[in-house]
């Protein structure tokens, strides 16, 4: 059923290359431009730890803003902020609801993790392929990614050198059907990606991107397929639907534990100015 469901979307995304009304083609950006993204997740985990198995399953949003607050030689400064989270877990037989909008539960250390992250401002400099150049963030006050895992979210990776994840790795001149590789790594994770485009429904507009990707680590393995949607112009992700399967392995007090996921996620950014 989740097969089926991740279908549709994948396929609802490809259909909106023909059907979507997408504004013109940012070349470059100005100050003062505004996007906002949603981030749609739902995942289902099983978390073994000795003889004991747990099912973890998540439904998520987040919402963001990205302002561009000034413009340099090689790129501009962007504002990131948070502007809304909505969470649900069912796990150890119990459901827990999260939402922005309303009072946090003060006695959920989840829920006050989460509510320390909205309205949680990041100042990013950006150079012309999306690239951090440097990262101004001065509320040092993180839910930690053990804690963003369990509640289905995976973490903001504001790092310097990395790709900030509003733009796509596209360049406006590969042509369809082409194939390229794209290799990273964070701290011990390695992460390898290789993207081939689509055709162009509207040619100088926007173009879909198939991904395939590998990520491993010392204690975690990742793959993740789906498709994009990109912004020409800008190399904005406007659309994407992407699934992963994660395996993590650790040993604690001479117990092992290991824990797979497979979470799928949706994605919409749009211009708002």
């Amino acid at each position: 059923m989740k097969t089926i469901r991740f279908n549709i979307i994948m396929a609802f995304v490809l259909a909106l290359l023909c059907t979507a009304t997408i504004g013109k083609a940012q070349s470059t950006f100005k100050q003062g431009d505004v996007y906002s993204k949603t981030t749609r997740i739902h995942a289902s985990g099983v978390l073994q730890r000795g003889n004991q198995q747990f099912n973890i399953n998540t439904a998520s949003s987040i919402s963001k803003t990205y302002k561009v607050t000034g413009l340099t030689g090689n790129g501009v400064i962007l504002t990131v902020t948070t502007t809304h989270i909505a969470d649900t877990v069912d796990a150890f037989n119990k459901r827990q609801v999260y939402d922005s909008a309303k009072p946090a539960d003060t006695s959920s250390f989840i829920q006050m993790a989460l509510q320390s992250l909205v309205g949680k401002v990041v100042t990013l400099s950006i150079d012309r392929s999306g690239i951090i150049t440097d990262v101004n963030d001065p509320d040092e006050q993180y839910a930690t990614d053990t804690l963003m895992t369990f509640a289905g979210f995976n973490r903001d990776q504001f790092i310097t050198g990395s790709r900030l994840d509003l733009f796509a790795d596209y360049q406006p001149a590969k042509k369809s059907g082409e194939t390229w590789v794209s290799h990273t790594a964070l701290d011990d994770e390695k992460i390898s990606t290789t993207y081939t485009v689509g055709e162009s429904a509207e040619e100088g507009r926007h173009v879909s991107l198939s991904v395939n990707s590998t990520s491993t680590g010392t204690d975690q393995n990742s793959y993740t397929n789906g498709v994009l949607v990109v912004d020409q112009g800008s190399g904005v992700i406007l659309l994407g639907a992407m699934k992963t399967a994660t395996v993590s392995y650790k040993l604690v007090n001479n117990t092992a534990s290991s824990f797979s996921r497979r979470t799928e996620v949706l994605e919409k950014c749009t211009k708002m100015n």
